[in-house]
């Protein structure tokens, strides 16, 4: 239960777990004062086997994504006013018995958000899930200017503070790192704590295979470096290639005048540079100008 009469709600995004959901919202229970899971169009017994196991739930008609079964589950949390919200994989892997250790930085108000940490001695996590994990790190946290150990989590606490402040777009799993992005964007204080993580739990922990999950996420903190600091992302790429693009033409001139040959392939190199550079350029601009214009409309 929460502590000191605040109100803790354990948020379960779920598809395809029937075999594990009963079980996990009933130790959930145990630590919280409400399990709310969002089945996101699971074609088996997910929806009966959470309501047995005592669950609020919320369906989904199709598969829409992690993402948007986050977002489900933000609402149902602000409308019932949680003081904290704990969002965890519906598949097993994390141990509600830590919901407490989590939760308790937010309790101490030294944290909105904190991110339960897996890659600690003792977590047997596979090799591949690591190496695509830390790639994942090391873009969201170029994209957030943070330095986070586990962006990909999917056990966490949010401060009630945290869910009214937070908005993301991605309805998949880039989500997670979306959250984190515009959470250090509005100034959310961010805590890390390390928790245990199962792999052998009999279903599996994730929906989709490695290479796209990996894409999936890529390609949404791609977008968000773009957005965020399109000078950075955009425009020294663009200037870089333009610059290349006048070395090649120069290049090109000096062949035609000492040989009087004409190079038709470094002159359609020269040409692609310069334009994809210009292009580049004047994107940035546009977000720059965008983005701008926005943060003054915040404040």
């Amino acid at each position: 239960m929460g502590r000191e009469g605040k109100k803790i709600v354990v948020c379960i995004p779920a598809y395809n777990v029937s075999r594990v959901i009963r079980d996990l919202v009933m130790e959930c229970r145990k630590y919280s004062d409400e399990v709310i899971v969002c089945d996101d169009g699971s074609i088996d017994d997910t929806v009966s086997e959470a309501r047995k196991g005592g669950a609020t739930i919320i369906s989904h008609p199709k598969n829409l994504g992690k993402g948007a079964a986050i977002k489900s589950l933000f609402n149902i949390a602000k409308y019932e006013k949680a003081d904290v919200a704990i969002t965890m994989d519906g598949d097993g892997q994390f141990l509600p018995e830590e919901i407490n250790k989590i939760a308790k930085p937010i309790f101490e108000g030294k944290a909105d958000i904190v991110i339960g940490y897996r890659f600690e001695e003792g977590n047997q996590i596979p090799t591949y899930r690591k190496i695509g994990n830390k790639v994942l790190d090391k873009m969201a946290n170029l994209a957030s200017e943070l330095h986070f150990r586990d962006t990909q989590s999917g056990f966490r606490a949010y401060s009630g503070k945290a869910i009214e402040q937070i908005s993301f777009d991605s309805d998949q799993f880039g989500a997670d790192s979306e959250i984190l992005v515009d959470a250090s964007r509005k100034g959310l204080k961010i805590f890390q704590e390390k928790v245990t993580v199962l792999y052998n739990t009999g279903e599996r922990t994730s929906t989709k295979n490695p290479i796209s999950h990996t894409g999936e996420v890529i390609n949404s903190l791609l977008e968000l470096m773009a957005l965020r600091r399109p000078l950075r992302y955009l425009g020294s790429p663009g200037i870089a290639l333009t610059v290349i693009g006048l070395v090649f033409s120069i290049m090109t001139i000096g062949y035609f005048n000492h040989d009087r040959y004409f190079s038709i392939p470094l002159t359609l190199l020269s040409l692609g540079c310069i334009v994809i550079g210009i292009m580049l350029i004047l994107m940035s601009v546009v977000l720059f100008s965008i983005g701008r214009a926005m943060r003054k409309g915040y404040s």
